[in-house]
């Protein structure tokens, strides 16, 4: 429950008559173990921004199997012609958190690398021409992670 109660869909929350954003709570992020941050990312609805994504990017608990999975749910193909200088603004968060991902894969950055995620699998077409050096995508992250799924946490 923790977790759909607070960060799956957390925007719905928003008061618009006051113009108050919803934003989760950090310290109950910080409760979350591996498997648990993996079940957030699979279910996390994009509409609510990238602010949990990122917390989960850059937490040590991150497992690599969950970052791959956020990279290709982020559909990167998309953002494969742009660099920081030419990405418009509403779409440059998802940019740059694609950037980390690539980054922490780079310089194997990852604790753990537990949990399944092979995009090609999940039905996500992994051989797009890439013509800038920034999304240069280390192989681990192209062909995916094998391990385990971890199931039903925190409904």
């Amino acid at each position: 429950m923790l977790i759909k109660k607070n960060f799956i869909e957390f925007s719905f929350d928003d008061d618009i008559e006051n113009d108050e954003e919803t934003i989760p709570d950090f310290k109950k992020f910080q409760t979350l173990n591996s498997a648990e941050q993996y079940y957030l990312a699979d279910n996390y609805n994009w509409d609510d921004g990238t602010i949990v994504l990122n917390w989960i990017i850059e937490s040590l608990k991150c497992d690599k199997g969950t970052a791959c999975m956020i990279f290709w749910k982020a559909e990167p193909d998309y953002y494969y012609d742009y660099t920081a200088e030419t990405i418009e603004d509403y779409q440059a968060d998802v940019w740059h958190l694609l950037q980390k991902i690539v980054e922490r894969f780079k310089k194997d950055d990852f604790k753990t690398s537990k949990f399944e995620f092979v995009p090609t699998d999940e039905g996500y077409k992994t051989d797009w021409p890439i013509k800038m050096d920034i999304w240069k995508i280390p192989s681990e992250l192209n062909s995916g992670i094998k391990g385990k799924k971890p199931f039903g946490f925190g409904l």
